[in-house]
């Protein structure tokens, strides 16, 4: 049986590594740095200080001048980007569920450096799908197809609404970031 590799990882730490406490780990999420705690407390015999985890966020962060506002204040910050592109008569209390999602989808945008302008285009033609996003699989393209190609039937009232804020997401995207 293959150990997974955070249990390899905190067998060889604990054996190369005496003074525990000295050690900091950079990990790529709050999760592999749990699983990789879980391993190595069930090597440790004795009380010892156990390393330093951080998240690569977490280490970037200390060594910026810059902090990452709390979630309340980034949705505040969303909702006024938001309001700003978008004329709504919405409330802040009705936004922030929605920008809640927003903010995630957002950061998510820049974590992987996709193109935002063309996430959010308008996919329900053929051509600017066909041009833009010559790099996704027939099997991408085709549930573009499908997603955008159910809203042209029946369109609702809350799809025409879907619809109006989709188109003018990136708008709102970069006044978030200029922000």
């Amino acid at each position: 049986m293959v150990n997974p590799f955070l249990k390899e990882l905190a067998e060889k730490i604990y054996k190369a590594y005496p003074k525990l406490g000295d050690v900091l780990l950079v990990f790529p999420n709050r999760r592999a740095s749990l699983y990789f705690r879980k391993h190595l407390a069930e090597l440790i015999k004795r009380p010892v200080f156990p390393p330093k985890l951080l998240t690569i966020e977490d280490f970037i962060g200390n060594l910026s001048s810059y902090k990452v506002p709390d979630k309340l204040e980034l949705v505040h910050r969303l909702f006024k980007s938001y309001s700003e592109v978008i004329s709504t008569k919405e409330t802040f209390d009705k936004f922030y569920f929605w920008g809640e999602m927003l903010v995630r989808d957002f950061e998510e945008v820049d974590k992987y450096m996709v193109k935002a302008d063309l996430l959010f285009k308008d996919l329900r033609y053929q051509k600017i799908l066909d041009s833009s996003f010559d790099f996704l699989t027939e099997e991408q393209v085709a549930f573009l197809q499908s997603f955008w190609g159910s809203f042209d039937e029946n369109l609702t009232e809350n799809k025409v609404k879907f619809i109006q804020v989709w188109e003018k997401l990136f708008a709102v995207y970069e006044n978030f970031k200029a922000q």
